[in-house]
């Protein structure tokens, strides 16, 4: 039998939980992922929450982010399992399942490959649910920005090289979680790649989200993807490669593909506004070492609580690598 990934976990998790109803009110929890995580029912409301340890002080309550479809808050009645202190994330009896269920796999993917002190721990817990917090309220019945548009494109054309290498399209479609607000574009077994999209002639800004986006802490190898397109009337707009990853997808991946669609905000109501044309003219891959200039958080100083920062990717002086070694590493195949 396949091993389950943590979104179906915590569903499975979650359900046996439901079906276990006690008529006491408290939590009932099962342990998930690492040992400082626990998926749990609180009942008699029946919430879905994800509970995380850790062995710190108390911290003030306005550090703890709040966000539309969930809450966060101290538990009193979890068990201790060597952590001071528990903290749930619940979601809201409004919010999506769905929605709430890809937060809550994120942070356990996340928290489970944190390691080291455990104030570094929580400060990334909490970054990646102020992440979540942005993500949760962004608009989405719009046209995507020029940004967002670029952004978008370059994310389908990784997908669409990892579908030519020969990685299965249900495979592509389940590490692809750039538009799910994953920490990185694509996240692998032990392999991830962030992509990076310009279309500047004169340097290649780059703008890196958080501490974590391009940490390569637990083992993980982190490759970076620096893609250069210039803009002409000829080239595949963002609705021509939509279309492109849709026949390539085929039967196996397409409901992996519309469902990152919608999470990335694309709509085919709006798909003739999209009129720009991506050329690729530049592809560079880094992989992240110890001579790769960047802020991450296993070696910032821990007063350092977040970070947002732009690179200039043309003056990251360090040699490059065939992003084909990143598709291997994915399921692909080297091509001859």
């Amino acid at each position: 039998m396949a091993l389950l990934n943590e979104h179906e976990e915590l569903l499975s998790t979650w359900r046996s939980l439901s079906r276990a109803a006690e008529s006491t009110d408290g939590w009932r929890t099962i342990p998930i992922g690492s040992g400082r995580c626990r998926a749990g029912v609180r009942f008699p409301a029946g919430e879905e929450a994800l509970l995380v340890g850790f062995g710190i002080s108390a911290p003030a309550a306005n550090d703890l982010p709040q966000g539309r479809g969930f809450s966060v808050s101290r538990v009193g009645d979890a068990p201790g399992g060597g952590f001071d202190i528990w903290f749930g994330v619940s979601r809201k009896d409004t919010a999506s399942l769905d929605m709430f269920t890809l937060m809550a796999a994120d942070l356990l993917s996340s928290v489970s490959a944190a390691k080291g002190e455990e104030q570094r721990a929580y400060y990334q817990f909490l970054s990646r649910i102020r992440s979540w917090q942005q993500f949760m309220e962004r608009q989405r019945d719009r046209r995507l920005s020029d940004e967002e548009e670029l952004g978008l494109f370059g994310e389908l054309f990784m997908v669409n090289r990892l579908l030519d290498c020969g990685v299965p399209p249900s495979a592509v479609m389940e590490c692809w979680k750039g538009p799910a607000n994953g920490l990185r574009d694509f996240i692998g077994f032990a392999h991830d790649i962030e992509v990076k999209a310009t279309i500047s002639l004169n340097g290649f800004p780059a703008w890196i989200s958080s501490l974590e986006q391009l940490d390569d802490v637990a083992g993980r190898s982190v490759f970076l993807a620096a893609l250069r397109f210039s803009l002409q009337d000829a080239a595949l707009t963002l609705p021509a490669m939509v279309e492109v990853i849709r026949q390539k997808a085929g039967d196996q991946g397409r409901i992996g593909l519309e469902r990152n669609l919608l999470l990335a905000g694309y709509d085919d109501a709006h798909a003739t506004e999209y009129v720009r044309g991506f050329e690729p003219m530049d592809e560079r891959g880094f992989r992240m070492e110890q001579t790769f200039p960047r802020l991450t958080r296993s070696t910032a100083p821990l007063a350092v609580r977040a970070a947002k920062y732009e690179l200039d990717l043309d003056l990251v002086d360090i040699a490059t690598v065939d992003l084909e070694e990143a598709f291997v590493a994915f399921g692909g195949e080297l091509k001859p």
